[in-house]
């Protein structure tokens, strides 16, 4: 023992003296000029590092940065770093350990902050690029710290599958945007999930952790239902659209466009409701160029022996409904029509297609129809219209004759001449609107009264009451009556200038000799229409009235301008009066 003190002090003599530099082992030569301590075993000797258990490398008191220690128990080199021993595993493949640890046998730390940092990448050119096997527990386990980093990616040539961080799992995307997102856009044909089974397949919903729905393969029966504690639960579907329900509650009764929040069962007890908003709540179809057509039946079935009741039938050729007893027609509890057997027909149904407009008659009456009239109490033998309307005090107990109401928003009557529209009656908004169509272009509207026509507009907005004036009157003006009109009050809309500007000073006004040498000429005041003229074609009245208006103003000047001559001529006879007075009254002084 006492030879180590000695071996130690030579030992830092030759460390010195080489520069703090040490080779040990090997021929005798200055250590690498990069290294400090140089080890040379030659090839039957190594370097044996410090051996404890794990439990001893744990209790050294502040251990130094770098210290390397190997641990017995675990079969691991230990590396003190950022002070936390690290478990270094260095390896050459292939490589097959075991291990028995609370913790991680194999942990890698990437701390690049990119996504094209790995922890663990694996690759197999013909088998498994990443393997894992565990009795209880991860057999591979990933964890990303960022949001946007992966915890666990597995890929393929044709697509792959990512394991997110915050829980949300990839398959055939590495970006997945829900928990489970399946991007089936691969580059092969086949079906995006496959569950196969030996047994009934089934996928359990659940909520809170009691199993609510379920989806099962039965046999060759897919079953889509409420678990059976879920007594209460529906089966519903529902589109886009608000009324796109369709729902099939516990009883077995089904409803169609109603919301299952606001519903308490089906109407009446019905097995099957329908509500559209549209109006149509019922569509039975069939090709074009079936002539069986779709149909509904009313059965009766007991055991195996089914009864057809009765039959609604559509083809091309019309509505059929058979019934082989007997057929009736019921209004508030009472019947109003019914055909018994062999009786004539009353009341025809028939639905056509393809008229020559390509439209659909719903209803064909064949013969007049009469409403309201009452045969048995005197009334007419038969309808003598198309449409015969009567009212009676026993049918109307109103009283009011009210014999047609038509409700809509802006409800229409058109009235065709063969299949083109020639006329019209409907009510827009507040207006009640009758006239032509707009395809009947020549075509007026005529009132008539006492089997007469009396108004007539025609096709521009042209009025004419009581008929044309004379061969061209009627042509050119908006509005044109034959006969007297009579008013408290007509008001003209004024166009152009008002004749004020006669008053302007600018004005050149027309003496009295022009004027008389003017109606000498022409038989007629200056810018006033000759009869004739009028006689032909007539005068526009608020033309006229500016016209009439501009010679009274004239007039008026030619009375001024009169008025101060008046005035001059009784000034200047006043003062020669006074004057002749004078000259008398000194004539009489001289006698």
């Amino acid at each position: 023992m006492k030879r180590y003190p000695f071996v130690i002090i030579l030992f830092t003599i030759v460390a010195n003296t080489l520069h703090a530099q040490v080779k040990i082992g090997g021929a005798a030569e200055i250590p690498h000029a990069s290294a400090v301590l140089e080890l040379d075993g030659g090839n039957n000797r190594g370097l044996l590092l410090p051996r404890m258990r794990k439990m001893d490398i744990d209790a050294i008191q502040n251990p130094a940065e770098g210290l390397t220690i190997y641990a017995t128990d675990e079969q691991a080199v230990y590396l003190r770093k950022s002070l936390v021993w690290e478990k270094q595993a260095p390896f050459s493949l292939p490589y097959s350990g075991s291990i028995q640890l609370p913790t991680s046998a194999f942990d890698i730390f990437n701390m690049y902050d990119q996504k094209s940092g790995h922890a663990i990448y694996g690759y197999a050119k013909a088998g498994t690029g990443l393997y894992g096997n565990t009795f209880n527990g991860y057999a591979v386990s990933g964890h990303a710290l960022n949001i946007a980093g992966i915890g666990g990616m597995f890929t393929h040539n044709n697509g792959g599958a990512a394991l997110v961080s915050n829980g949300k799992t990839g398959i055939g995307t590495s970006e997945p945007a829900a928990l489970l997102h399946i991007d089936g856009n691969l580059d092969y044909p086949g079906n995006t999930i496959i569950i196969d089974d030996d047994d009934d397949p089934t996928i359990q919903f659940r909520k809170v952790g009691i199993n609510k729905s379920y989806i099962r393969q039965e046999g060759n029966n897919l079953v889509f239902r409420p678990n059976a504690d879920n007594s209460s639960g529906k089966v519903v579907l529902q589109s886009y659209n608000d009324g796109g329900w369709m729902f099939l509650d516990a009883a077995g009764d089904v409803s169609l466009g109603i919301n299952p929040t606001g519903f308490s069962g089906t109407p009446l007890g019905s097995r099957m409701n329908i509500r559209d908003n549209a109006g149509i709540n019922l569509t039975l179809d069939a090709p074009a160029d079936n002539l069986v057509g779709p149909s509904l039946n009313f059965v009766n079935k007991i055991g195996n022996n089914t009864t057809v009741l009765s039959k609604i039938k559509a083809n091309n050729l019309g509505l059929e409904i058979t019934n082989p007893g007997v057929m009736t027609l019921i209004n508030g509890g009472n019947t109003i029509w019914q055909r018994i057997g062999g009786l004539s027909n009353i009341l025809e149904l028939k639905s056509y297609y393809g008229w020559p407009t390509g439209d659909y008659a719903d209803l064909h009456l064949r013969g007049r129809m009469a409403i309201g009239l009452d045969f048995a109490n005197g009334g007419n033998s038969k309808p003598q219209a198309a449409l015969d309307i009567g009212i009676s005090s026993d049918l109307n107990p109103s009283g009011d004759d009210e014999a047609i109401r038509i409700n809509g928003d802006n409800p229409i009557i058109r009235i065709n001449s063969g299949n083109a529209e020639k006329a019209f009656l409907q009510l827009v908004e507040n207006d009640f609107k009758i006239g032509t169509a707009a395809p009947n272009d020549p075509g007026r509207f005529i009132v008539r009264t006492n089997g007469s026509d009396r108004l007539w507009v025609d096709s521009a907005g042209y009025v004419t009451i009581g008929g044309r004036i004379g061969p061209t009157i009627s042509g050119p003006y908006k509005l044109a009556v034959k006969g007297k009109i009579a008013a408290t009050d007509f008001n003209v809309v004024a166009t152009g200038s008002w004749p004020d500007y006669v008053f302007d000073p600018s004005y050149k006004l027309r003496s009295l000799e022009e004027t008389e040498a003017y109606i000498k000429e022409n038989k007629h005041l200056p810018n006033i229409p000759a009869a004739a003229v009028v006689e032909k074609e007539g005068f526009a009245l608020g033309d006229m009235q500016k016209r009439m208006l501009e010679k009274i103003e004239e007039l008026t000047l030619h009375l001024i301008e009169a008025n101060k001559a008046l005035k001059e001529f009784r000034s200047s006879s006043a003062r020669e009066m006074e004057q002749l007075k004078q000259q008398v009254q000194a004539l009489q002084a001289k006698k």
